[in-house]
């Protein structure tokens, strides 16, 4: 069973005009949680309801395999080395290309 929040705004003017009529500072502070309890109660559903929300919309969700290769290597899982696609050329004048005995 659900209450509407209009309800619950209805409830919390009268505790205000209530509250307004109050001259004891004790039934002042009892209206204020009062009205201070309605409010928790609005935001509590709205949390419920954004949390079944965001619940539906995990549940819809396809779980991913997909790793990646640093999660592979904490596992314990050989990942072989991926090619270098960019070659590895010395940028100097006397150098003469992709030779072991350029220095």
């Amino acid at each position: 069973m659900s209450v509407s929040h209009q309800a619950i705004i209805a409830k919390m003017k009268e505790e205000l005009q209530a509250l307004d009529a109050s001259s004891n500072e004790a039934e002042v502070k009892a209206k204020v949680y009062a009205i201070r309890s309605l409010a928790d109660l609005i935001l509590a559903t709205e949390e419920k309801q954004s949390d079944q929300n965001l619940n539906k919309q995990v549940a819809n969700t396809p779980p991913t395999t997909d790793i990646t290769d640093v999660e592979a290597r904490m596992m314990g899982i050989k990942v072989p080395k991926k090619p270098s696609t960019e070659p590895n050329i010395l940028e100097e004048d006397d150098a003469n290309g992709d030779s072991i005995f350029d220095f």
